[in-house]
């Protein structure tokens, strides 16, 4: 019987490479890299060490030229505090002359305030002892008033007078003077004039306001009328009267202004609006008014 002879297989064949994979499929990538590459990679890297020092020495200027413990650098720091210490001292020279200008213009004005009250005060004792002796000349020549006369009411309660200046010599000088400081008593009380003419020596005329018993100048306000509301959510009221007891040849708006009323718990010296209708004589008031709004 024949015998048939087995062959093994080589445990390992010289043509395959130790590269290839044991299983099945392609075998990995390698990347290599060229010299050009790395220079370009050590540039990059020398560039940006650079910029980093520029960034760093700019943020931390740690360089000889201003190190505190190279004495080139301190003599330059003690100049500079020098100047700056110069420069404070100008502006604490300029400061305190400042503050004594201020101070000697405060004295000047102070002494002006002074001088001005001294002048005051002696002003107002050469009057006084002026009216003192004009006082004294006046009676001395016996001046008094004559002829007085009333005239027409000028407002609510007051009646003008005029009276005239006797004993006045033909060479004073001070008649207008003498005129108003010269009382005149009417109905018992003394009033100064309120202004005065001077028409030559005994021709001196005073003026008076009086304002006391005076009934026939006393108008007053009559026929309280409310008008209502000014409009509609205006808040405010107006209130009419009519005025009475205007004195013949007055003046309508001075008594119409000048005659006090009462009314609704307020007081007024006089109209607000004044205006004339049917030869009468009316007042207007305008108030606020919760009732209105």
């Amino acid at each position: 019987m024949p015998v048939t002879q087995y062959t093994n297989p080589p445990l390992y064949d010289s043509r395959t490479s130790e590269t290839e994979p044991l299983v099945g499929g392609k075998a990995p990538r390698r990347y290599s890299v060229s010299i050009d590459q790395l220079k370009l990679i050590a540039y990059a890297a020398l560039v940006t060490m650079a910029i980093t020092g520029v960034i760093f020495a700019s943020v931390f200027p740690l360089t000889s030229c201003n190190n505190p413990l190279d004495p080139d650098v301190r003599d330059r720091i003690l100049k500079e505090w020098a100047v700056e210490y110069l420069h404070h001292q100008e502006q604490v020279a300029k400061r305190t002359d400042l503050e004594h200008r201020w101070r000697i213009e405060d004295d000047d004005r102070v002494r002006l305030r002074n001088q001005w009250a001294r002048e005051v005060e002696q002003h107002n004792r050469d009057i006084e002892e002026r009216q003192k002796r004009e006082e004294k000349e006046r009676q001395r020549l016996n001046m008094f008033w004559t002829d007085p006369e009333s005239h027409t009411c000028t407002s609510y309660d007051t009646r003008e007078y005029t009276a005239r200046l006797l004993n006045v010599p033909p060479n004073y000088n001070r008649r207008i003077e003498a005129c108003m400081a010269t009382p005149i008593k009417v109905h018992g009380i003394e009033y100064m004039a309120k202004r005065c003419e001077d028409h030559g020596p005994n021709k001196v005329i005073g003026h008076w306001e009086v304002n006391q018993h005076e009934p026939d100048c006393a108008s007053y306000w009559n026929r309280y009328t409310d008008k209502g509301c000014i409009s509609s959510g205006s808040g405010q009221r107006r209130i009419e009267h009519y005025l009475e007891n205007l004195p013949s040849g007055s003046n309508w708006r001075e008594f119409c202004a000048t005659t006090p009323v009462s009314f609704r718990g307020m007081h007024f010296m006089g109209a607000q609006f004044c205006f004339q209708k049917d030869g009468g004589t009316y007042g207007h008031w305008v108030f606020d008014d919760k009732g209105c709004n």
